[in-house]
């Protein structure tokens, strides 16, 4: 069985991602390539705003990725797309089926219930996933009801819903490129399953990914999804207050990234093209930074819970959690521990150029996509021989020979119709077949002495027409002697 082979793309708001990856039979993940290109206003938010934009700089990186020795010649033909943006967040959902007597409750019940709720529709939000919350089987508490027997069951689920929008401008983006979509992903969710323990979903925990426009957070509990929000509010803030102290968007970054919050009373000067003085500059970032993360624990409150709720708690993803003393300020605000989350050790990453903690959105994606026993996203493989012999069902062949079997019309040798002679019906012939050229080789002998015994019935067609040829050339000669 073959490896096959899978595209993400995920689209954010300071730049576009994609990775290429392989699952060999057993199902482990190789990453092959990864490419990046740098967007500004193209994407606000995470909602693709300039279709053309985005279009060019996704089809850039899938020319990129496509330079990858293992896929070579194959073309990238679909792909898996993140989903991310403001408007994405969770609610609950309910639905109830009774039945007349006593019934063993099967995964189609549960199927049933998901349906009664896509159908209903949920106001003008898109359902991206359902997620199981809560069932009651006879109005007893469960999260697994397969195998129970009871005369109702009532499922509470939670939607993970966003504006319509978000999914036609990716769709857009996509046509533009003749790309197919094989699967749309929410992003926060795939790295929170990739980043979090079974155990820190059971005990109860907040996953933060700080993204460069938006910050998106969710709380498990009891190993279930109870919250999911997004806040309008990222890294860029931060960069933003520095531009106005009259740097360059680009420079400010470089400042943020270098210096990051530091403790009060630290007089130090920034080295660089426009110094200033460390407090002020620490002043601004730290104010900003407390802002998003003041925002950030609110939600605990807003979820009914309490941070004790939340033993395991707090891990961080995403290029804003990268910011000095970041999680420091989330400790110190939250009295809860804090840690990054990182990507899998047992993911193979065939560039050593790459750290494997810078691209964790992307490699959330590619996990996500494997799970789901994916398509392969490359161009169907086109072998030699289908290329030698279009359209014919040309068998495995070793010779210099067409094979006997195939036939592409009468072979004529002449004056007049040597157009005819297709030179792909012979390859490289051994010296020596066309009897009384004296030019054959030891070497050749036992080729010769197969083909006798074994004649090939082009060969045999073409030796009829030398004979042939030669032989009318013979008798036009004595003719012309008898006349003369």
């Amino acid at each position: 069985m073959d490896d096959k082979y899978i595209v993400a793309i995920e689209i954010g708001s300071s730049k576009i991602r994609g990775a290429l990856a392989s699952i060999d039979p057993t199902g482990a993940l190789n990453i092959l390539a990864v490419q990046d290109e740098h967007v500004s206003d193209s994407v606000r938010y995470g909602h693709v705003k300039n279709v053309e934009d985005v279009s060019t700089k996704v089809d850039s990186i899938c020319r990129k990725l496509e330079n990858a020795r293992a896929i070579q010649p194959r073309k990238i033909a679909g792909v898996y797309v993140g989903l991310s943006g403001c408007t994405i967040g969770a609610s609950l959902a309910t639905e109830t089926s009774r039945f007349e007597v006593d019934t063993e409750i099967d995964s189609s019940s549960v199927e049933r219930l998901k349906g009664l709720i896509t159908t209903v529709g949920h106001g003008d939000k898109e359902i991206y996933e359902l997620l199981p919350y809560e069932f009651l089987v006879d109005n007893e508490s469960t999260l697994n009801p397969v195998g129970r027997i009871g005369r109702s069951i009532k499922g509470t689920f939670s939607l993970i819903e966003g504006v319509p929008a978000i999914k036609n401008n990716l769709n857009r983006v996509f046509e533009r490129l003749s790309l197919q979509v094989n699967g749309y992903i929410v992003s926060a969710l795939a790295q929170a399953n990739m980043v979090l323990t079974p155990d820190e979903k059971q005990l109860g925990c907040m996953f933060v990914d700080f993204g460069c426009e938006t910050t998106t957070i969710i709380i498990y509990k009891k190993g279930v999804l109870r919250y999911m929000a997004t806040l309008p509010m990222g890294s860029r803030n931060i960069t933003r207050d520095l531009v106005s102290l009259n740097h360059l968007e680009q420079h400010a970054e470089s400042i943020k990234r270098s210096i990051g919050i530091v403790p009060a009373g630290d007089g130090t000067r920034h080295a660089g093209q426009h110094s200033i003085e460390q407090p002020e500059l620490n002043s601004y970032i730290s104010a900003r930074a407390g802002e998003i993360v003041a925002n950030v624990i609110a939600n605990i409150e807003y979820a009914g819970l309490t941070p004790a709720d939340l033993p395991s708690g707090i891990v961080t993803v995403g290029g804003g959690a990268r910011l000095k003393g970041l999680g420091d300020m989330i400790a110190s605000q939250s009295n809860m521990k804090v840690r990054t989350g990182n990507t899998p050790r047992n993911i193979r990453i065939s560039d050593t150029s790459i750290s494997a903690d810078d691209i964790t959105d992307v490699v959330a994606l590619l996990i996500a996509a494997a799970e789901r026993n994916p398509m392969d996203c490359l161009s169907p493989v086109v072998r030699p021989d289908e290329q030698a012999y279009p359209g014919k069902s040309s068998p495995q062949h070793t010779g210099g020979y067409a094979p006997d079997d195939y036939d592409d019309g009468d072979i004529t040798v002449g004056k007049e119709d040597d157009e005819g002679l297709d030179p792909d019906d012979f390859i490289d012939p051994p010296k020596g077949w066309l009897k009384g050229n004296g030019k054959s080789k030891t070497s050749h002998k036992n080729t010769q002495r197969d083909n006798e015994s074994h004649p090939n019935p082009i060969i045999t067609r073409i030796k009829e027409k030398f004979t042939k040829l030669f032989s009318d050339d013979e008798s036009d000669r004595y003719v012309d002697e008898d006349e003369e």
